[in-house]
């Protein structure tokens, strides 16, 4: 809604009374001015009309009988009638359907001008132009084609009547305009004096707070309903003032009330945040024992689970040593007394070959736990970054898996990866990730599994602030046998494992988590249920590669 923002009544009433004169009267000059003009436009094109049309009527015998001498002196007489400044009579040739000029005449103050053949036809009624008037009219005699009479007439009279028009207009809009603030200034003396005594009266009893004064009664009747409303506001000023000294009285008492309510609570407040405090303090010395106490334990299980898987081959070859040893001393006694036999050295052979086969053995495998123990240490991988194409990196995995467990071929793989879907990553420690990930599987899974299958979905999230960095979401599931809920919250632990006896020292997991959260800066998380397979979600940190491999 358009509103106006009025800063003063005496403003607004000289404006307002300004404003209406001035439009009423420059409307009524406008449209008697236009009137005017027009009826001056109309006349003088009915003038140039009504003189081509007499000049057509008295012009055809010098037309018929080519009378161009006297049809010019004829012309001259038109120099007695002002605002004629040209006249052309052509004659039309009927044998050649052409126009040929017969006579003319131009004002002595005017130059000749050239034939108007053209606009001759063109011209169906009188046309003003910029400088003049022109207007064309057929020469016929008995409805028979004889020429046509050419007339220009200057506008002099018309450009006179405008400009007299709009000088008129002029004066009349000055005049009212000194009407309309004669008028403004008898209104504001009549409204304004009893208004600016009133505001005056409002003044000073607001500068003062002169609450207990009243208005007095005026003649207008707007301005004395404003002096009664104004009055009654006051009484109930009066009125609110009482009830705001009472109430400010009352607020002090409780304000007072109050610091000494806060003064307690702040105290109290204080020794509970002391208390809290030294809680604080104790449960932040009890996290870092526990913390201390959890890395103790780990270190702890993980020497007792090493000490474990070297003892039993250790033992073992400590035996197989100390029986080998005992065999060579009997044969060695057997041999210095000459009474060894042929079938006592053979059966000594037998023993001393097979204490030797379980001597290498052992020793074998326990180059491979001490192996295994070395990769846990994650300074002796390559880290650096690459760009990695996921699709055809997961087959190269899946290809080089399979030569150590054929079985693998048996396998459904289903994999969910984008084609072109290229990141920047460190490749090793994924492709070990990714590598041990099947080859735990492919040791624990499908014992049981009558339809085995693998899926891998990796997926990249961008982030909002940089396109080119996010998350790659990694989730690997298989269908298999599952976990048993007696180890399932400790498969990332090492040493846990269900096969200890079967060649397999449980820390394929542990390697896992340690390169995903260590050398990958990710996180990962495991889901199982017996018979229903197992799932880990894996979530690294990488970069968008600039284009696709």
């Amino acid at each position: 809604m358009l509103r106006f923002r009025v800063s003063s009544i005496k403003r607004s009433v000289t404006g307002l009374v300004i404003l209406i004169t001035t439009v009423l009267v420059g409307l009524s000059c406008v449209v008697v001015s236009l009137s005017f003009i027009n009826n001056i436009y109309e006349r003088s094109l009915n003038i140039t009309d009504q003189t081509a049309k007499l000049i057509a009527n008295y012009s055809a015998p010098f037309m018929v009988y080519i009378q161009a001498d006297n049809a010019s002196r004829w012309l001259q007489t038109f120099q007695a009638i002002e605002g004629v400044l040209h006249i052309h009579l052509y004659r039309y040739e009927q044998s050649d359907d052409t126009l040929h000029f017969l006579a003319s005449y131009y004002n002595s103050k005017e130059a000749p001008i050239p034939v108007r053949f053209d606009r001759v036809q063109e011209l169906q009624q009188a046309v003003m132009t910029e400088s003049y008037i022109e207007a064309a009219h057929a020469v016929k005699l008995q409805d028979s084609l004889q020429g046509y009479v050419y007339v220009r007439i200057s506008r002099a009279a018309y450009d006179n009547a405008r400009s007299l028009s709009l000088l008129l207009s002029f004066f009349v809009t000055t005049a009212s305009l000194i009407l309309s603030w004669v008028m403004s200034l008898w209104l504001r003396r009549i409204i304004t004096r009893p208004l600016d005594y009133m505001v005056d009266r409002i003044q000073d009893i607001a500068r003062y707070n002169h609450y207990s004064k009243t208005l007095e009664d005026f003649d207008l009747l707007e301005l004395d309903r404003v002096a009664h409303a104004f009055n009654s506001l006051l009484h109930r000023i009066q009125q609110h003032i009482h009830r705001q000294r009472i109430a400010e009285q009352q607020a002090s008492e409780l304000n007072a009330e109050l610091e000494l309510q806060v003064e307690q609570r702040t105290e109290q407040w204080k020794r509970s945040i002391a208390d809290l405090q030294a809680a604080l303090d104790t449960a932040h010395q009890y996290h870092n024992e526990l913390v201390e106490a959890k890395r103790m334990k780990s270190l702890t299980v993980l020497v007792a689970g090493i000490a474990h898987e070297v003892n039993t081959p250790v033992g073992l070859v400590v035996t197989s040593t100390s029986l080998l040893q005992d065999n060579l001393a009997a044969l060695k006694k057997k041999f210095y007394d000459k009474s060894l036999t042929s079938k006592e050295f053979e059966r000594y052979l037998n023993s001393f070959e097979e204490n030797i086969d379980l001597i290498v053995r052992n020793i074998e495998r326990t180059v491979n736990l001490i192996s295994r123990f070395r990769r846990l240490s994650m300074d002796q991988i390559d880290v650096q970054e690459r760009m990695v194409k996921l699709h055809k990196f997961w087959l190269d995995i899946v290809q080089s898996v399979t030569k150590s467990y054929p079985e693998l071929a048996q396998v459904d793989i289903q994999t969910h990866i984008a084609d072109d879907l290229t990141v920047i990553v460190a490749a090793t420690p994924l492709e070990q990730v990714l590598t041990q990930l099947l080859q735990n599987t492919m040791q624990h899974a499908f014992a049981q599994a009558e339809h085995p299958q693998i899926t891998l979905a990796i997926n990249f999230t961008p982030n909002e602030e940089d396109p080119t960095r996010g998350e790659l979401t990694i989730v690997y599931r298989d269908n298999g046998d599952g976990i048993p809920a007696e180890i399932r919250s400790e498969v990332f632990t090492p040493f846990v494992t269900t096969k200890r006896f079967m060649g397999s020292p449980g820390l394929g997991l542990h390697y896992v988590f340690n390169l995903v959260s260590v050398l990958l800066h990710g996180h990962i998380r495991h889901h199982s249920e017996e018979g229903l397979g197992t799932e880990f979600h894996l979530t690294i940190p990488v970069r968008r590669a600039p284009f696709a491999l």
